[in-house]
């Protein structure tokens, strides 16, 4: 690969400048999940980040080595515990960016709590095993949409199912713990309790459901998307039966999110959206999504995944130095919650108010779950 693609050797350190999200009373950023690279070789029906995509073989628009890094060490250096709670290796397909087992190896050196990585498991691409440290990944994130070629396929791609759990074997043959990101549409929504039990008996350590989002690509796949009473119905059978039998789902964590509560539930549960609350900081902290600083994502920064896309409601960019800049627009996410503070004010930033509420359901953050832990069962 040129090193002229990046303008800077991959290894090289940049000096990144975070104040102005500081300045906004951001004291401490718990959870960096960098997109390192916009390259996949999947056009999953529903995927979120659809208009970032680039080629499998696309080696530009990506983070470098150096930019990953000293982010990670501008970050935990402003933290008053000096540490990070969680990183998350994103993408498009993280693996293939030419630097990921690097990146992974120096991620591995840095106070982070939890190092993993979420990709599409349909091979390994540039991650070598090999040369991966021991201590790299405490788990693996494998997407999937189903446990039979008829249904993961219909939105993954032909062949992806049977590609997918040879790359899972791969990885637990390294030593490596693996979970699963299982997205439920229409298609798969009558098979989430039998997917569970099959996760759970493939060694998967946390089986973590997601339900289908209502943007990016899944506007052009409508019939994917999911009646809000619908989940709710499913979600609950779901928890019900792995409270009830968690021998069928021994060895694993089953991650189920609400996605939908009525306004009694918001407030037994204690629920907060994610720009007041990131929900891997127990004791404090915002989560950064941040993608490549690159011509095509412009280092667009986010809380929530479900805006990435919505114009004006990124937090800010972050340049190829990394200079982050204040987004002034009012539909950016923190400063839209802080003037009209809603259940999931991303619903109100995207209008989509009709589509995802009813009478008494009101549309919650994906990323806040229910957590039923059988791994000791």
């Amino acid at each position: 690969m040129s090193e002229t693609s990046l303008n800077h050797a991959p290894t090289e350190p940049i000096e990144p400048d975070f104040s102005e999200l500081y300045e906004q009373g951001v004291t401490r950023i718990g959870e960096f999940n960098p997109y390192i690279t916009d390259a996949c070789n999947l056009r999953c029906g529903y995927c979120y980040v659809i208009p970032y995509l680039t080629t499998a073989r696309n080696i530009t628009e990506i983070m470098s080595t150096g930019f990953v890094t000293s982010t990670v060490d501008s970050l935990v250096a402003n933290n008053p515990d000096g540490t990070l709670d969680r990183s998350i290796l994103l993408g498009g397909e993280p693996t293939l960016n030419p630097y990921v087992t690097e990146i992974a190896n120096e991620m591995a050196q840095r106070p982070i709590r939890e190092r993993r990585m979420t990709t599409n498991a349909t091979g390994l691409n540039y991650l070598d095993l090999d040369k991966l440290r021991p201590c790299a990944f405490d788990h693996v994130s494998v997407s999937v949409d189903g446990i039979t070629p008829e249904v993961n396929d219909a939105t993954r791609g032909n062949g992806t199912l049977k590609r997918i759990l040879g790359t899972l074997a791969l990885y637990r043959e390294a030593g490596i713990k693996t979970s699963v990101n299982m997205t439920i549409t229409q298609t798969s929504l009558p098979t989430m309790r039998e997917s569970a039990r099959f996760f759970a008996e493939q060694g998967v350590s946390i089986i973590n459901f997601h339900c289908v989002s209502l943007t990016g690509n899944t506007f052009n796949n409508i019939d994917l998307m999911i009646a809000p009473e619908q989940w709710v119905a499913a979600r609950d059978a779901l928890i019900q039966d792995a409270e009830d039998n968690p021998a069928n789902y021994a060895g694993s964590i089953v991650r189920i999110p609400y996605t939908y509560l009525t306004a009694q539930e918001i407030n037994t549960l204690g629920y907060k959206p994610i720009q007041e609350r990131n929900y891997h900081s127990p004791d404090g902290g915002h989560r950064l999504l941040m993608l490549p600083p690159t011509p095509l994502s412009k280092g667009l920064c986010y809380m929530s995944s479900d805006l990435i896309g919505i114009p004006g409601a990124e937090l800010g960019t972050v340049s190829p130095t990394g200079k982050f800049t204040w987004n002034t627009d009012p539909n950016n996410e923190l400063t839209a919650y802080r003037a009209h503070p809603t259940a999931n004010v991303s619903t109100q930033i995207k209008h989509q108010e009709a589509l995802e509420e009813t009478d008494r359901l009101i549309r919650v953050s994906h990323s806040f779950k229910r957590v039923i832990d059988c791994s000791m069962t």
